[in-house]
């Protein structure tokens, strides 16, 4: 879906701060591609290069970061630049580890944005470092934190642009008030089930037509309730989430699918994807019945 204003054209809007594209060399490009550091490198000069020491890798240095500054205050961005990032970020969105993090704005200069990333790492959870410049845990954050208490621990940033799982722009700004941060315990779990929200939306992804813009969050929480079931194997449970957010009906409230799950979780041995089969055809009838869910994932 095409914005009404463009990545380009809301940096551009905030003539009074640094404007700056963030990559993370975890995920690997071709030397060739100009959004490569060593590209990037010789056509904007080193000077304009800043790596964000992540608290976990700042002892390796080239694995961290890379905060690209694209203007300086009073300055416009270069479109081109702007342009080629979102394109690459657009093909990367339901990728486990993607290159392009987002576009950001902030009256930080670059060594002190850098910091500033480096430390919001660590705020995110006490004792913990969270890549929460990473754009799925980001939008993770995004849809299940408090929004006052976001943008408070984003106080700094005018914008934070990033591109969802479905390749929707998503704009973030941190604000002063008087909420302070604090992790709630939904936020906290979606963070810890990262890994696992990311194979669901990649399976979602190639098992039905376009996602929905909240694809993210509905997966977060279908990740959430399955756990009420107890399956023991992850492939089963993936099974299970996967066909609750696409069938038209609840998974679970039909009696024998409640008997075969109770039977699964009781006995590691048994897997949900192999005894499916045995269910008569009725009930996947049911399960496909346009009639609205009631409960259950």
């Amino acid at each position: 879906m095409k914005s009404i204003v463009t990545i380009a054209e809301c940096l551009n809007a905030r003539q009074d701060e640094y404007r700056y594209l963030l990559i993370d060399p975890l995920k690997s490009v071709m030397s060739w591609n100009p959004l490569h550091p060593d590209c990037l490198k010789e056509g904007k000069g080193s000077n304009f290069l800043q790596r964000v020491l992540r608290p976990d890798l700042a002892w390796s240095p080239e694995h961290c970061p890379l905060l690209v500054l694209l203007a300086s205050p009073g300055e416009n961005c270069e479109e081109r630049l702007i342009e080629e990032s979102e394109e690459y970020a657009l093909g990367e969105v339901l990728y486990e580890k993607r290159y392009v993090c987002g576009w950001m704005s902030a009256s930080l200069d670059p060594q002190e944005m850098a910091t500033w990333i480096a430390e919001l790492c660590k705020k995110i959870r006490p004792g913990a470092i969270v890549p929460v410049f990473e754009p799925l845990r980001l939008e993770l954050l995004r849809s299940t934190a408090d929004p006052a208490q976001l943008s408070t621990l984003l106080a700094p940033i005018g914008r934070w642009i990033f591109l969802s799982a479905t390749g929707e722009q998503t704009v973030l700004s941190g604000a002063v008030n008087s909420k302070e941060w604090q992790l709630k315990w939904g936020t906290e779990k979606a963070l810890d089930n990262y890994r696992d929200i990311w194979r669901l939306l990649s399976a979602w992804g190639l098992t039905s037509g376009p996602l929905p813009t909240d694809a993210a969050r509905q997966a977060a929480k279908a990740w959430a309730g399955s756990g009420k079931v107890g399956l023991n194997h992850l492939s089963d449970r993936i099974f299970l989430v996967l066909n609750s957010l696409t069938l038209p009906a609840s998974v679970t409230i039909h009696d024998e699918m409640k008997a075969l799950l109770q039977k699964v979780a009781s006995n590691p041995d048994l897997h949900l994807t192999q005894l499916m089969k045995t269910l008569p055809d009725a009930v996947w009838q049911e399960q496909r019945s346009p009639e609205p869910k009631v409960e259950g994932i």
